[in-house]
């Protein structure tokens, strides 16, 4: 593999030379590891395993790193002068790996290992913990390494992996590719989702020999039979985690060897696997008492009988799963004490559980106190009592989903949302009761990211009015909006909820005749390849740069008050549209500046110039462009004027580590020339970038946190808008 385009790291030759700018040998490879390194967005949830690695290793090293290395004597002279003289090297072999494991970039690990041999000994391990597979081209290289005689490699690479990710090259994922990480006995974690053309006999094979496997995931994976479950029983005794849905080929004997087998088992995801019933979850309950979470999903053999004993024995239980199961009813908490017992359960799933009903509510919300996610969509059962003990969860509650359930009405939802003040992700998909009512309550939620009402009939333009009215802040947080065949929705309350909602990237109109004109569908996204030709003439879903397109156009339909709002908005300047809007009206100036900035903007000639450089014709607020202009006249005084104005407006309101500009006394608005301006917003980036960084950790956590909520959800985005004949 190039480094910086001039250096390769490569795999050592047979005599097992290595030079200090060519420490691997030729094949163009190692891993693709400086290009890939960015691209990488696998979250590690082990990170420790970092840690765990350097104690491991530095406890088998008791004297020098010099003295200790099996080549040391091998050495050129240069080397061994760097051993001995270099005062970094003085440091004890466990400090510099510690060192050494604070640099997150392969590239710099790679740039460490070119220092001299010992270095490159002490990261190799670092370098090849995880390779980056992020394509088929990355793929081959690494498999050309892998393929290598071991006479003719400085290492052997396959000790080193512990984490093995094929879930970016999913399909593309061969038998013959895989069988190279045969042998990689140290792996901790197997991500192989969506590998739908691996066969059983590679992915038994690849576990023979991993005592350390913690994590299988074989999402996606379509050949999974009982000689994988018997592997993983026989040669992984640490094995926590399991994810196996649509296994329908595997056996209970299977299922019951694993579970007896792997007493660590913490996740298990067994949805869709046939064969699981009450013997399973029974034995599962009493060989695994430390699971977290369990997906069940499907398994319809399973009845109240061992959920009794599951719930009683799984006390570190947090996230439970099941779902199209009528065999559950009301008892299945009945072995239960009537009082908090499963205080770590966070998340229920009880979709499409039509026996489940009031009583069952009632009863896991006092067991269950702090549960944070509750789906009971399609609990046809469901009334306003379960709503009203739902809200007894209060402000640990932050997702609801009850879509289906049509007997709620507005009383339900009014004492839910009033009680549960924290919920940021609600959906009453086809609730057919609910009413404008319902959205007057679901505005008063300060944190609310998603509202589901798809197929709620009763939804009219007042409802919408009273949501967008009482948003007016540019802190919302409101991102998806589901509308879906409400069908007495018009065009103007959504052009105001666009406008109250700067942080919306998903608007779902589907069925709604009032958008589904060429004029307005031509911003929406394709519709899914699978949808009829009924389905795709309703279609009409905006997303991402849909949704900001969208509000572009229904502002030069509805906006009367200038250009300067429009040039703001469709240059993305949200904070500055806010202001505009909440500080101070829009007066006359700004309206004739604007027309001459948007006359400017739409000039042919200028729009070539703006268009040649790689920018928006609209970028005169984030990046003066046209400051290239302005000194030749092409932009009247007007429009610099107007600049000056919305520079002003977006900084009056300091961001984070930054202050607002200095006002000048006499005219209001700052007297900066370009290059001033310009400084300016380096200095601002900079601090933001620090900024980012601090809060790059915090994001992370985040982000794994609702991944799954947000796959969720547009899977039921789909489904809602699949049902519809």
């Amino acid at each position: 593999m190039d480094i910086n385009h001039n250096r390769s790291y490569n795999i050592g030759n047979g005599n097992n030379h290595l030079s200090n700018h060519n420490i691997l040998h030729k094949s163009s490879s190692t891993l693709h590891l400086q290009q890939q390194d960015d691209q990488d967005t696998e979250i590690d949830d082990d990170q420790h395993a970092f840690y765990s690695m350097i104690k491991e290793r530095s406890q088998n090293r008791t004297g020098s790193i010099a003295s200790e290395h099996k080549n040391y004597n091998s050495f050129s002279t240069s080397s061994k002068l760097f051993v001995q003289n270099s005062s970094i090297m003085k440091l004890p072999p466990e400090l510099l790996l510690l060192i050494f494991s604070f640099l997150n970039k392969r590239s710099d690990l790679i740039n460490v290992a070119l220092v001299c041999k010992l270095w490159a000994d002490m990261v190799i391990d670092l370098i090849w913990f995880r390779p980056g597979i992020q394509n088929v081209a990355t793929a081959s290289e690494i498999s050309e390494v892998l393929k290598m005689p071991r006479d003719q490699t400085y290492w052997d690479y396959r000790p080193f992996i512990r984490r093995l990710n094929l879930s970016f090259i999913g399909a593309n994922a061969t038998d013959e590719f895989i069988q190279q990480f045969v042998g990689c006995v140290n792996l901790e974690r197997i991500t192989l989702v969506n590998c739908s053309k691996l066969t059983h006999s590679s992915i038994y094979k690849l576990l023979f020999g991993c005592k350390r496997l913690q994590s299988l995931d074989l999402t996606g994976v379509r050949d999974i039979t009982d000689d994988i479950y018997i592997t993983l029983a026989h040669n992984c005794p640490r094995l926590q985690g399991v994810y196996a849905p649509n296994s329908q080929k595997i056996t209970k004997a299977a299922v019951l060897e694993l579970v007896r087998c792997c007493p660590m088992l913490k996740r298990i995801k067994f949805s869709e696997c046939s064969e699981i019933d009450d013997d399973t979850l029974i034995e599962l309950a009493e060989h695994c008492p430390n699971v977290v979470e369990l997906d069940l999903h499907g398994c319809n053999k399973i009845t109240d009988a061992s959920l009794k004993i599951l719930f009683a024995k799984l006390e570190q239980l947090r996230e439970f799963k099941i779902s199209h199961n009528n065999n559950i009813t009301d008892e299945c908490f009945d072995l239960l004490p009537n009082e908090p017992c499963l205080d770590k359960l966070r998340i229920i799933d009880f979709t499409s559980c039509n026996l489940i009903g009031d009583k069952a509510v009632e009863k896991f919300v006092v067991k269950a106190p702090r549960l944070r996610n509750v789906v009971l969509s399609k609990c046809v059962n469901i009334t306003d009592a379960s709503l009203r003990s739902l809200s007894l969860l209060g402000k640990c509650l932050h997702y609801i989903h009850l879509g289906h359930c049509s007997n709620i009405t507005d009383f339900g939802t009014a004492t839910l949302i009033r009680n549960c003040h924290r919920l940021q992700y609600v959906d009453f998909a086809c609730c057919s009761q609910l009413t404008n009512e319902t959205l007057r309550e679901l505005s008063t939620l300060p944190r609310l990211r998603r509202i589901g009402l798809v197929k709620c009939n009763n939804i009219t333009d007042e409802g919408i009015n009273a949501l967008a009215n009482s948003r007016r802040t540019f802190e919302d947080t409101l991102e998806r909006v589901h509308l879906s065949y409400c069908i007495q929705i018009t065009l103007r309350p959504i052009y105001n909820l666009l406008m109250a909602c700067p942080k919306l990237t998903h608007l779902s109109l589907t069925g709604i005749t009032a958008f589904l004109r060429n004029d307005i569908t031509k911003f929406c996204r394709s519709p899914p390849v699978e949808f009829s030709d009924h389905q795709r003439s309703l279609f009409c879903v905006f997303s991402g740069r849909g949704v900001e397109n969208l509000r572009c156009y229904l502002i030069s339909i509805f906006d009367d008050r200038g250009g300067s709002l429009a040039t703001a908005i469709l240059d993305g300047q949200h904070n500055a549209v806010q202001r505009l809007l909440m500080n101070r009206p829009i007066n006359e100036a700004d309206s004739r500046s604007a027309r001459l900035m948007l006359a400017a903007r739409n000039d042919g000639e200028f729009r070539a110039q703006l268009d040649g450089s790689g920018a928006r014709p609209i970028a005169f607020i984030r990046e003066p462009i046209a400051g290239q202009n302005m000194e030749n006249g092409r932009i009247p005084a007007e429009a610099i004027d107007l600049f000056n104005r919305l520079n002003y407006f977006r900084n009056l309101v300091p961001q984070a580590g930054q202050a607002p500009h200095q006002q000048n006394q006499t005219s209001g608005f700052p007297l900066q020339t370009i290059q001033q301006q310009r400084q300016q917003q380096d200095q601002q980036q900079g601090l933001a970038r620090e900024q980012q960084q601090q809060q790059q950790q915090q994001r992370q956590l985040n982000e794994a946190d609702n991944q799954q909520m947000d796959q969720d959800q547009d899977q039921d985005d789909y489904d809602e808008e699949m049902d519809e004949d």
